[in-house]
């Protein structure tokens, strides 16, 4: 039998609020540079906090699209599961906007300073779960 289960939209969002951490893709100079980056979920949308990088940059170029993931793993058991997103990324900008990412948990790890705020709205969204052997069973 296999170990794969396919995760519903909502499955997905599930997960992804119980992630802090998780890695965009975007477009610098033309080739795609993966990232990784704390985020919140806010909705069905992903918030991330962000410096004057390519992060932004995309985000400014009028609706960028990226693929961001996340997961989780426990190799030991050979289980955990993968969410995968695609969408357009934007800058918030309006001051409403901004005071709501400000509430929203996004300290960055990598400390530094980090002003602007950016927003991933979901085009598509996917996600499997590998399940142990015996549940597959």
């Amino acid at each position: 039998m296999e170990r794969i289960e396919y995760l519903t939209t909502e499955e997905c969002l599930q997960l992804l609020a119980t992630a802090s951490v998780g890695r965009i893709a975007v477009t610098r100079d033309a080739l795609p540079v993966i990232l990784p980056v704390n985020f919140a979920v806010d909705g069905t949308s992903l918030v991330i906090r962000t410096n004057d990088g390519a992060i932004l940059k995309a985000a400014r170029a009028g609706g960028a699209v990226v693929a961001f993931e996340v997961d989780s793993l426990d190799e030991e058991a050979m289980t955990g599961w993968s969410v995968l997103v695609t969408g357009t990324l934007r800058e918030i900008s309006a001051v409403s906007a901004v005071l709501r990412a400000e509430q929203l948990p996004l300290a960055p790890w990598a400390g530094g300073v980090r002003r602007h705020f950016v927003r991933i709205t979901p085009g598509l969204m996917s996600g499997r779960r590998l399940l142990a052997e015996a549940a597959a069973s």
